[in-house]
């Protein structure tokens, strides 16, 4: 007989209030709102989290739109029916553990990437892929370590394999994942690090620690007469040629994102880059970031260390999820904007 998933000395409620994403569309408010929906239940190797707060991503947006409509294979060709509760990254408390749950006691605080379901006051995520709440991190700050930070740290360590001592340029360096990847790469022992923004987050990019910023609305940074050992390109504003050029004869472009479109973009460029590795001495490296327990534990030592810190821009409660898309489909966020729930 399976172990019943064992709960909190607490009374969970049937049902909760989360944000419901009923198709697809351009705007949030034509497809999202807040529901009462069922509290769902923790399975072998899952743990139920009241979720204190979320975060939002350019995940949530490609999933809102359904673009590029190859996503649209993975998700539900008309609904999303895989991940009817939008929202990757989640902070909160364990109030359930389901069978096979040993890394986690009901009580404790954590934070992931939990893939689909985090705008919502609970959620249910596999404990491999969560981890403590950093000690010098609020819980609802923690949020913000999840796609984004994920997505700067397996770029630079594992895509790029970056060594200490490396040069790298960050391109989009005031962004979500931009705004990690300045402070992972100097953790990670990079010698120098350029970030690429605009004018209005020049001071932010600096704050968080590049060695130089340039200013995209001033001075064409392709231009810059020096050579890096990883490009990180979380902009995809120049081509590839361009990048080429900037690197080291063994360089590594990472393609975060690139161009939209409603068929391919940006995956077309991924795949031109990785082709043209076939044939240049550069690698161009273009993945998406794996929930990974292992990794989110790796980021709380480097927030527990003073190493990173996340940049956070604005704060919407659950009852404005529509607001904070809205925001998030702008592209101009600083930093990471943080959805309180609880």
């Amino acid at each position: 007989m399976k172990e019943r998933a064992r709960t909190a000395d607490v009374t969970i409620p049937t049902t909760m209030r989360a944000a419901y994403q009923s198709g697809y569309g351009r705007q949030p408010h034509e497809v999202v709102s807040i529901e009462e929906m069922p509290v769902p239940t923790p399975g072998d190797g899952q743990v139920l989290i009241e979720v204190s707060a979320s975060s939002t991503n350019a995940l949530d947006w490609h999933f809102m739109t359904g673009l590029p409509y190859f996503i649209r294979l993975l998700a539900g060709l008309s609904t999303p029916k895989k991940r009817p509760v939008p929202g990757a990254d989640i902070s909160g408390r364990v109030v359930a553990l389901g069978n096979g749950v040993s890394e986690f006691a009901i009580g404790d605080e954590v934070f992931g990437d939990i893939g689909g379901g985090g705008f919502a006051e609970y959620a249910v995520a596999p404990a491999r892929v969560l981890a403590k709440r950093p000690a010098n991190l609020g819980i609802e700050e923690s949020a913000t370590l999840g796609v984004a930070a994920l997505t700067a740290l397996q770029g630079l360590r594992d895509w790029a394999g970056m060594k200490k001592g490396d040069r790298v340029l960050v391109n989009g360096g005031s962004g979500g994942v931009g705004s990690f990847a300045i402070q992972i790469a100097k953790a990670l022992g990079a010698k120098h690090v350029t970030a690429v923004c605009s004018t209005a987050n020049v001071a932010a990019a600096a704050e968080l620690g590049a060695d130089r910023v340039v200013d995209y609305k001033k001075d064409d940074f392709t231009l810059i007469d020096e050579k890096f050992d990883v490009f990180f390109d979380n902009a995809g504003s120049t081509s590839l040629g361009a990048g080429r050029r900037m690197l080291t004869e063994n360089g590594v472009f990472v393609m975060v994102t690139g161009k939209k479109g409603k068929w391919f973009r940006p995956a077309d460029r991924m795949l031109a880059g990785a082709t043209r590795s076939k044939f240049w001495s550069q690698r161009f490296v273009s993945r998406t970031a794996e929930p990974s327990g292992d990794d989110e534990r790796v980021l709380a030592g480097m927030v527990e260390a003073g190493l990173v810190t996340p940049l956070i821009d604005r704060r919407f409660d659950l009852d404005q999820i529509v607001d904070a898309l809205a925001y998030q489909a702008t592209g101009h966020a600083r930093g990471k904007t943080i959805v309180t729930v609880s």
